[in-house]
Formats: C-alpha cells, structure tokens, sequence
C-alpha cells in the first residue's frame, strides 16, 4: 500500500512539471517568430539596398551635368577639370570625392580641395589658393605663401611682383626645411613690418638677404637697411625717423646700418656722396 501511494506521488509530481515545459515552449514561440521575421525583413532590406545602388549608378537621373567651382584665382576650372577627370555624363554614385580633392591638389597654386556631391546631378568644388607672399632664391625661383612654404617654382606666366628673399642655399632647405621655414616667415614679418611702416613707393621693398648676423634689405632705389638680430619692430621704426631727417634736409643715403650689437641705439648712415653720417644713442625720437 506504501508502494502505490509513492508511485501515484511521483505521477502527480510529474504533472505540473510537465505543463511548465509546455509553457515555456508556448512562452519562447513568439520570441523565435520575432526573430526570424527581423531576420527576414532585414534580409529584405539588403537586398532592396543592393538593387537600389545597382540601378542608381546606371541611371541617367545621376548624370552629371554641371561643376560649381568657388575660390579660383590663378587656378582655372579647365586645369583643375583635366586633373581631376570629370566629364559630363559620370555617374555621381560612382564619384569619389576624396580622390577627386586629390587629384585636383595637385595643381601648383592649390592649397586645399573640397568636393560635394550635388544631387541628383551636380559637383560643387570649393578651393582655396595659396596666396604669394614673396619669392625666394633655392637655386630656381620659387613662390612662397604667408607660411613661408616655396609652393612652386616661378614661371614667365605668373606675373609677380614681390620682394626677394635671398640667403638660403637649396642644400639647407632640403636637409633641414622647418628650420628654413621659419627663417622665411621671419623675413615675411619684416616685409610686412616695413610695408605698414615705409609705405612709399620710392622705398618700396625689393629684397630681404637673410645672414648670419642677421636680417638686411634692399630697397628698390637700391638703398641697403642692414637690421642685424632682433627688435626688428623698433629699428623699422627707427628707419622711418632717419628717412624723415635725412629727406629735411635734401639728403639720400646708401647705407643705413641699425645693426650695432654694441650700441643698438646707433644709427650709422652712408650717403650717397659717399661721406659718412654717425648717430649716436636715438637722437630721431
């Protein structure tokens, strides 16, 4: 009688668990159908992705028709349109902006590149130029840009008229072109110093030789500024007052040295006669 009382235990028992397995699958159901639904749709999706993509870039609605360019200067749409490849017609799906920016940066005058796609049938292309600042002397002629970088040589087209930067042999930029760098920024500070300070055209700049002592210049009468190191700010200022004296009293000089390491106060100018004129401390303030 024990016996069967424990057998229909275990039958009972056995019931409820039974029914909590037929539960959780009946629970899990709707979880897989979700799954493979999403599974599906996502499915759909890529497919759809890969038939839209394979008849948009043979669709004549993306052909293309026109190239907006902005920020040209010296730079033209025809040479900038040659290297980069672009004809009418190209699919715009199949356009890689950033190969096509590439391409055209290597046009000498170009500094960077921006290209956009324009649906559904234009390019916008916007540039922006190096802008010459002066040239300097590296065995050829070549432009450099208010970085102080030589960007391109000079060519008869060009059409500069800049001062000169000369002093630095091609062998010193090629070993060491940072250094030289912010040796070409400095002389473009000075041109831009003497430019705020001197504006006159008959004491135009014509050349800045940059030395071992430091900076000189040349002007376009063929005046020489020896600056020498340091407080080129002070000593341009100097250089004004000087002129200014020198023009009261009808004279012209040579040589105007600012460069006296012992004395920077001193001022020593030779005229043009060849006779030589002493300042001593800054008598011009």
């Amino acid at each position: 009688m024990a016996f069967g009382k424990s057998k229909n235990r275990r039958r009972i028992d056995a019931a409820p668990r039974n029914d909590a397995v037929k539960g959780a699958v009946r629970s899990h159901g709707p979880s897989v159908a979700k799954a493979l639904g999403l599974a599906v749709a996502t499915a759909g999706l890529i497919w759809g992705g890969i038939e839209l993509r394979a008849w948009a870039v043979v669709s004549p609605r993306f052909a293309l028709e026109s190239v907006n360019f902005t920020g040209l200067e010296r730079a033209s749409r025809p040479e900038l349109l040659k290297l980069s490849g672009l004809t009418a017609g190209q699919n715009l799906w199949t356009l890689d902006p950033a190969a096509l920016a590439r391409a055209m940066g290597q046009h000498p005058w170009v500094r960077t590149v921006e290209v956009t796609r324009r649906f559904p049938r234009g390019v916008s292309v916007e540039v922006t130029e190096h802008a010459p600042a002066a040239l300097a002397v590296l065995g050829d002629l070549y432009v450099l840009d208010e970085e102080g970088e030589p960007f391109k040589r000079v060519t008869p087209g060009d059409g500069l008229d800049l001062p000169l930067v000369t002093g630095v042999e091609r062998d010193s930029y090629v070993a060491d072109p940072d250094a030289v760098r912010s040796k070409f920024r400095e002389a473009l500070d000075v041109t831009r110093a003497y430019a705020r300070l001197s504006p006159g055209r008959s004491d135009r700049l014509s050349e800045v030789r940059l030395e071992n002592t430091g900076l000189a210049l040349v002007t376009a009468t063929g005046q020489e500024v020896r600056l020498g190191a340091g407080d080129t700010e002070v000593k341009l200022q100097r250089l004004a007052r000087v002129r200014r004296e020198l023009s009261t009293r009808g004279l012209a000089a040579a040589i105007i040295r600012l460069d006296n390491r012992a004395r920077p106060g001193w001022v020593a100018v030779r005229l043009s006669s060849g006779s030589d004129s002493v300042r001593s401390g800054d008598s011009t303030q």
